[in-house]
């Protein structure tokens, strides 16, 4: 079993071999979109997950598998590369992969990842908007990592530059709390 500074550094390595073969390619934006697109079956179905991470699968019936849901779909060098981790029962770690894997795209291109947590997915619009205020406010193209978490109750929160802006109703709703305990 690999320690969780192996498994970190295993991804680092992974995204690192699987940016440089999309650069030689010239096809580095087309692989995070399919990244993006992986992670979110992922995350979606659990289960799909916990089947390329039997051991009682073959390699082969996993590839095909992988084959499957993803030929077509994304670059033939992602694919290769899931092919890879489902081979290695190491799919649990596409995620870190993935964030190694943005981060050096957008260092290269000079873009600022920002992941959004909100109650609700947003739509194109909303992305849009926040997309030029955060341009505006920061220089730098922005590059949004959307997701879901219901506990947010409203709001957003935003991530970049290892800080973290928290604009949820939840937040909100726990600092009056605090503050009502304080006044008591």
């Amino acid at each position: 079993m690999m320690s969780s500074s192996e498994h970190i550094r295993y991804a680092q390595e992974f995204g690192r071999a699987v940016y440089d073969l999309a650069r030689e390619r010239g096809v580095q934006t087309q692989v995070l979109n399919g990244f993006e697109t992986v992670a979110k079956v992922f995350e979606d179905k659990p289960e799909f997950l916990r089947l390329l991470s039997n051991p009682r699968l073959g390699v082969s019936e996993r590839e095909e598998l992988v084959n499957s849901v993803f030929g077509g779909r994304i670059e033939p060098v992602l694919l290769n590369a899931v092919k890879l981790l489902a081979a290695k029962r190491r799919c649990g770690m596409l995620e870190s992969c993935l964030q190694e894997y943005r981060a050096l795209y957008c260092r290269e291109n000079n873009i600022l990842a920002v992941k959004v947590t909100s109650a609700v997915e947003l739509d194109e619009v909303q992305k849009s908007k926040l997309c030029k205020t955060l341009e505006k406010k920061t220089g730098s193209k922005v590059l949004l990592h959307c997701r879901t978490d219901p506990s947010c109750l409203g709001g957003i929160c935003l991530e970049y530059d290892g800080k973290r802006y928290d604009a949820s109703v939840r937040q909100k709703l726990s600092s009056l709390r605090e503050s009502l305990k304080s006044d008591c």
